[in-house]
């Protein structure tokens, strides 16, 4: 098979530890069958990750790469992207996905199938380089919502608070508990959440620079892509390319009665007509947190905040995407 795309000298990060192991037992082979099929002078160095935020500061310093492959899931992957963000953009290599994990949300974004077995990897020699766009968070990590804007985080598929976020968080455990993934793991974070934990999120949200609002949320998602939480479909139209996000957000006082219903229905996408829930678009986001700090995600990774700016950067990431 020809290979679309020519990778140059590639730096493979990989979590060994991704899928129960999967992703360090497939990582073994990633280089032997690249080097296969691809008959050119790319070079390929895999290194494992060995601690929280080490892909990041692998690829930050990966300037001399032509490419960057992330082998694993989200997590992984939302790392990678963060280190690549911090090279200037005439340097910073391509961003490739090999999907080994729980979640693949952004995998799934792209056109990727989860990577089992050797016959998935032929997948990454039909991908074509294409520029999406990234969410840039810039926040205030303190318990002090007059601290300044001093942290800076990306995403490049999802990113919320509130119960959503509450769920992600749960899910960690409970892998290591009931050894379950993708969307049934979330969906058991889920109902464990909405049992025990149920509450609103008052906060003060603007868009687009718009009047700030005061609003009792119990989700709150700032998409760039359509889904989280394996396969949720949060934001069905939301697209990486189209220079916007999309954002969904559910209000209450509402009873838990009704607002499960309304979380399991996100998982086909059919919450959007819920007069509890608020679809909109816009290229800012601004996020103030009136009770203290709440949950958050990004990309799945926990995030400690007390308000943040959000703000789009348009196409300024190039991934490798198949070929459609």
């Amino acid at each position: 098979m020809a290979a679309t795309y020519s990778f140059g000298r590639t730096l493979v990060i990989v979590n060994p530890t991704a899928h129960s192991g999967a992703a360090g037992t497939i990582a073994e082979r990633l280089s032997c069958f690249l080097t296969l099929y691809l008959h050119t002078d790319s070079s390929f160095e895999v290194k494992r990750t060995e601690r929280p935020r080490h892909a990041t500061e692998m690829a930050a310093g990966a300037a001399g790469y032509d490419t960057v492959l992330a082998l694993g899931g989200d997590g992984v992957i939302h790392e990678v992207a963060c280190g690549l963000m911090t090279i200037p953009e005439a340097e910073r290599p391509v961003l490739g996905v090999i999907p080994v994990g729980s979640g693949n949300d952004f995998a799934r974004t792209l056109g990727f199938r989860e990577v089992t077995c050797d016959a998935d990897l032929v997948q990454t020699l039909t991908c074509v380089p294409t520029q999406i766009d990234v969410g840039r968070i810039r926040y205030t990590p303190s318990a002090d919502a007059a601290a300044p804007l001093d942290a800076t985080e990306y995403f490049v598929e999802t990113f919320s608070f509130g119960l959503d976020a509450a769920i992600a968080h749960g899910t960690a455990a409970l892998r290591r508990t009931t050894k379950l993934a993708g969307a049934p793991l979330y969906t058991l974070s889920g109902l464990n959440v909405f049992g025990a934990h149920y509450r609103s999120y008052p906060v003060r949200l603007g868009l687009d620079g718009g009047e700030k609002r005061d609003l009792k949320t119990i989700i709150c998602a700032v998409q760039n892509g359509p889904t989280y939480g394996s396969g949720y479909r949060i934001t069905p139209d939301a697209d990486p390319q189209d220079g916007v996000f999309d954002i969904c957000y559910a209000t209450g006082p509402l009873p838990r009665a009704l607002a499960l219903p309304v979380f399991l229905s996100a998982k086909e996408g059919k919450h959007v007509t819920n007069r509890h829930v608020t679809m909109g678009r816009a290229r800012t986001v601004s996020i103030d947190f009136t009770d203290g700090a709440y949950p958050a995600q990004a990309d799945g990774e926990a995030l400690e905040l007390r308000r943040a700016e959000i703000d789009l950067l348009p196409r300024a990431l190039t991934v490798l995407a198949p070929a459609r």
